[in-house]
Protein backbone atom coordinates (compact mmCIF):
# COMPACT_ATOMS: atom_id res chain seq x y z
CA UNK A 1 0.00 0.00 0.00
CA UNK A 2 1.07 3.38 -0.87
CA UNK A 3 2.09 5.87 2.02
CA UNK A 4 0.48 9.05 2.23
CA UNK A 5 3.14 11.30 0.62
CA UNK A 6 2.08 9.30 -2.86
CA UNK A 7 -0.70 12.10 -2.69
CA UNK A 8 2.13 14.52 -3.19
CA UNK A 9 3.84 13.11 -6.05
CA UNK A 10 0.92 11.94 -7.94
CA UNK A 11 -0.33 15.23 -7.69
CA UNK A 12 2.76 16.67 -9.46
CA UNK A 13 2.88 13.81 -12.40
CA UNK A 14 -1.05 15.12 -13.01
CA UNK A 15 0.23 18.80 -13.17
CA UNK A 16 3.60 17.85 -15.37
CA UNK A 17 0.72 16.44 -17.67
CA UNK A 18 -1.59 19.18 -17.52
CA UNK A 19 -4.06 16.19 -16.98
CA UNK A 20 -6.92 17.49 -15.75
CA UNK A 21 -8.81 13.78 -15.10
CA UNK A 22 -5.81 12.53 -13.46
CA UNK A 23 -5.74 15.64 -11.17
CA UNK A 24 -9.29 15.38 -10.24
CA UNK A 25 -8.14 11.42 -9.76
CA UNK A 26 -6.12 12.50 -7.14
CA UNK A 27 -8.85 14.09 -4.67
CA UNK A 28 -11.39 12.16 -2.85
CA UNK A 29 -14.65 11.53 -4.01
CA UNK A 30 -17.65 13.96 -3.49
CA UNK A 31 -17.87 17.87 -3.03
CA UNK A 32 -15.46 17.94 0.39
CA UNK A 33 -12.67 19.32 -1.75
CA UNK A 34 -10.39 22.08 -1.86
CA UNK A 35 -7.31 23.38 -3.69
CA UNK A 36 -5.28 26.79 -2.85
CA UNK A 37 -2.07 27.48 -4.94
CA UNK A 38 0.51 29.87 -5.01
CA UNK A 39 -1.65 32.89 -6.36
CA UNK A 40 -4.78 34.69 -4.31
CA UNK A 41 -6.80 33.76 -7.20
CA UNK A 42 -6.16 30.47 -6.68
CA UNK A 43 -8.50 28.45 -4.12
CA UNK A 44 -11.34 26.11 -4.97
CA UNK A 45 -13.91 24.92 -2.50
CA UNK A 46 -15.95 21.41 -3.63
CA UNK A 47 -15.56 19.97 -7.27
CA UNK A 48 -17.24 22.41 -9.87
CA UNK A 49 -14.67 24.74 -8.20
CA UNK A 50 -11.66 22.66 -8.48
CA UNK A 51 -12.51 21.22 -12.23
CA UNK A 52 -12.89 25.12 -13.30
CA UNK A 53 -9.63 26.08 -11.25
CA UNK A 54 -7.66 23.43 -12.27
CA UNK A 55 -8.88 23.68 -16.17
CA UNK A 56 -7.68 27.08 -16.21
CA UNK A 57 -4.28 26.32 -15.12
CA UNK A 58 -3.80 23.58 -17.41
CA UNK A 59 -4.37 25.88 -20.03
CA UNK A 60 -1.50 28.19 -19.44
CA UNK A 61 1.44 27.86 -21.98
CA UNK A 62 3.28 26.59 -19.11
CA UNK A 63 3.65 22.86 -16.67
CA UNK A 64 4.27 22.84 -13.34
CA UNK A 65 5.59 19.97 -11.40
CA UNK A 66 7.18 19.70 -7.79
CA UNK A 67 9.67 16.83 -6.66
CA UNK A 68 9.22 16.67 -2.78
CA UNK A 69 11.79 15.57 -0.42
CA UNK A 70 11.16 13.65 2.50
CA UNK A 71 7.79 14.79 4.31
CA UNK A 72 6.29 15.07 7.27
CA UNK A 73 3.11 12.96 7.82
CA UNK A 74 0.87 12.71 10.83
CA UNK A 75 -1.67 9.88 10.32
CA UNK A 76 -4.64 9.70 12.16
CA UNK A 77 -6.27 6.31 10.77
CA UNK A 78 -7.51 6.38 7.53
CA UNK A 79 -6.86 10.05 7.05
CA UNK A 80 -3.23 12.11 7.67
CA UNK A 81 -1.85 15.52 7.60
CA UNK A 82 1.28 15.86 4.80
CA UNK A 83 3.68 18.20 4.54
CA UNK A 84 6.51 18.18 1.95
CA UNK A 85 9.24 21.04 1.04
CA UNK A 86 9.63 20.33 -2.76
CA UNK A 87 11.73 21.79 -5.44
CA UNK A 88 9.44 23.21 -8.04
CA UNK A 89 9.77 23.64 -11.75
CA UNK A 90 7.60 25.32 -14.55
CA UNK A 91 8.26 24.43 -18.15
CA UNK A 92 6.59 26.51 -20.79
CA UNK A 93 5.30 25.13 -24.16
CA UNK A 94 8.76 26.93 -25.76
CA UNK A 95 10.79 25.02 -23.55
CA UNK A 96 11.93 27.06 -21.31
CA UNK A 97 12.49 26.23 -17.48
CA UNK A 98 12.49 27.64 -14.16
CA UNK A 99 13.14 26.52 -11.09
CA UNK A 100 11.49 27.45 -8.12
CA UNK A 101 11.26 26.17 -4.10
CA UNK A 102 7.23 24.85 -3.62
CA UNK A 103 6.11 23.06 -0.60
CA UNK A 104 2.60 21.25 -0.77
CA UNK A 105 0.73 20.15 2.37
CA UNK A 106 -2.53 19.33 2.81
CA UNK A 107 -5.12 16.39 4.26
CA UNK A 108 -5.21 13.20 2.50
CA UNK A 109 -7.53 9.99 2.93
CA UNK A 110 -7.14 6.41 2.34
CA UNK A 111 -9.65 5.34 -0.16
CA UNK A 112 -9.05 2.04 -1.66
CA UNK A 113 -5.24 1.61 -1.72
CA UNK A 114 -4.60 5.17 -2.76
CA UNK A 115 -4.20 8.26 -0.43
CA UNK A 116 -6.50 11.30 -2.60
CA UNK A 117 -6.61 15.00 -1.38
CA UNK A 118 -9.58 16.45 1.07
CA UNK A 119 -7.59 19.43 0.64
CA UNK A 120 -4.16 20.58 -0.65
CA UNK A 121 -2.28 23.46 -0.22
CA UNK A 122 0.87 24.47 -2.89
CA UNK A 123 2.74 27.41 -2.45
CA UNK A 124 6.26 29.39 -3.01
CA UNK A 125 7.81 30.10 0.20
CA UNK A 126 8.92 33.82 0.34
CA UNK A 127 12.40 34.70 1.34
Amino acid sequence: MAEPIQAVRDLSAAFAARDLGAALACFAPGDDVGYAGSERVETASGRAALVALLGEVFQRPEAYAWQAGAGTVHRYGDRAYVFAEADGQVRTDAGETESFPYRVSGLVELVGDRWLWRHCQGGEPTD
